[in-house]
């Protein structure tokens, strides 16, 4: 559901120009990739790059991603399954992709900066691309605009291995026992223009959340090794100012608490205002970059973060391991297949053990009948892109617990494990072939629902 989480649309000039490509012998230079995509004023650095084979407008291609934060062989894999589907790619901002024919022709590219995403476009940027000794060896620039709405500008190059169809990145985890490391905190956490002084860090494995495995890291001002579920009770600031970041292996974040003693609102969340920078889980241990790049705003106040930092980490419990896919049942005759498309089972109460063959089909299902809170208010319908918000006057536990109740009776599944805290939540439910991804936020002292939707009809009633 990524491209429905885009909630802003917006111009990036890249690179989009005359591009060559040719192959030659030559010996294995040193592998490199850097750059700067500038967009409204900031510099957003691309210390990373990946090229692999791939498929464009129906023909063999190439496509070069230079990116912020580490390439990850999952979010590499998990892109090309997209663009194989026909779908838009999702990396991990800021990024630049960009695309060539196996002739050489340039073909047009994607980029990703703070909370502008855009599609494949051209322009009149320069670039070239050239293949040497199995390696993919470029260039792009185009000077920084000073016009427009979105004054944009690029200069990168990148040598690096080329990915044939089949290859991947070597793999991103590397399990083993916790590091003999001492965690360690650097940087700024500021809250209204004050600093607060993060000096304690540590890594926790969590419940898994999208069906993957799940890391915490816990930041406070106060030491917090001895504390009993630190990520809970360092969001009611028992340690000072906090920070309690939820990611993935790879660094993508999908869940982010701020506790700073200088804001009103001392504690609530803000997903999608913060991104990992070289992020890496590998030899017992995790480290990486935490940014906002810069002031975020929230609730008329601003904080923002932009720390360094390691701590150790061991292998994943079995207690937080994802449960394993099930294995695929035979299929049901036409006759009860037809039946049971069109029956709610009543008898089955376990949300992870529902069978889909039994649910209600979600095609058909309009998003004006999606079940909401008895109390919802200022409902709002996005049909642009396909998301629906509105307000509840209960606080974030009790309406993320009507809402799955509700649901349930939709025949909606959970998909993973809830994200619930005090300040907010993060649901993700199933149904057939539909999917929500539900944010409940706390607002004025009740609660604020953003729900993004993917699979059901958005047809006027």
């Amino acid at each position: 559901m990524a491209k429905k989480l885009i909630g802003l649309v917006a111009g990036i000039a890249v690179i989009c120009g005359s591009a060559t490509l040719f192959a030659q012998e030559g010996t294995k230079p040193a592998n490199v990739s850097a750059g700067t995509l500038m967009v409204k004023g900031k510099n957003y650095p691309l210390k990373n790059a990946a090229a692999y084979e791939t498929t464009v407008d129906g023909e063999e291609g190439i496509a070069v991603v230079l990116s912020g934060p580490t390439i990850s062989s999952e979010k590499l894999n998990a892109a090309r399954k997209s663009e194989k589907a026909g779908d838009m790619p999702d990396f991990r901002k800021p990024y630049v992709k960009l695309e060539f024919t196996k002739a050489g022709e340039f073909k047009g590219w994607g980029a990703g900066a703070g909370d502008i995403s855009l599609g494949r476009r051209k322009g009149d940027a320069t670039g070239e691309i050239k293949l040497e000794d199995g390696r993919a060896i470029g260039k792009a620039n185009q000077p920084n605009e000073t016009e427009g709405m979105f004054p944009s500008g690029l200069d990168v190059h990148f040598d690096v291995p080329l990915l044939r169809a089949g290859e991947s990145l070597p793999p991103s985890k590397k399990p083993g026992p916790a590091a003999n490391v001492k965690p360690s905190v650097t940087g700024i956490f500021k809250g209204n223009g004050k600093d607060a002084k993060l000096t304690n860090v540590s890594a926790h494995w969590r419940e898994p959340f999208g069906d993957k495995p799940s890391i915490v890291l816990v930041f406070t001002e106060k030491d917090h090794a001895k504390g009993k579920k630190p990520d809970f009770n360092a969001g009611f600031g028992k340690f000072g100012s906090a920070l309690i970041v939820s990611l993935h292996e790879d660094g993508d974040i999908f869940g982010c608490e701020v506790a700073h003693s200088a804001l009103k609102h001392q504690n609530f969340s803000s997903i999608g205002k913060i991104q990992t920078n070289n992020f890496e889980y590998a030899d017992g241990k995790v480290h990486g970059e935490l940014t906002t790049d810069g002031p975020a705003d929230i609730f008329g106040e601003t904080w923002e973060v932009n720390v360094q930092f390691v701590a150790p980490l061991g292998e994943i419990p079995k207690e937080f391991q994802p449960a394993e896919s099930k294995k695929e049942e035979k299929p049901a005759s036409t006759e009860s297949s037809k039946k049971a498309a069109t029956t709610d089972s009543d008898d089955d109460d376990d949300d992870d053990n529902d069978d889909a063959a039994v649910q209600p089909k979600a095609a058909g299902l309009n998003v004006k009948d999606l079940a909401l809170t008895k109390d919802a208010s200022d409902v709002d319908y996005k049909a642009l892109v396909e998301q629906l918000g509105f307000k509840s006057k209960g606080n974030v536990k009790s309406v993320s617990a009507e809402l799955s109740s509700n649901l349930k009776g939709q025949g909606w599944t959970k998909q993973g494990s809830d994200l619930i805290t005090p300040a907010s939540a993060i649901l993700k439910r199933k149904r057939v072939d539909a999917e929500l991804t539900i944010f409940v936020t706390s607002e004025n002292g009740g609660s604020k629902v953003k729900m993004m939707t993917e699979g059901l009809a958005w047809d006027e009633k």
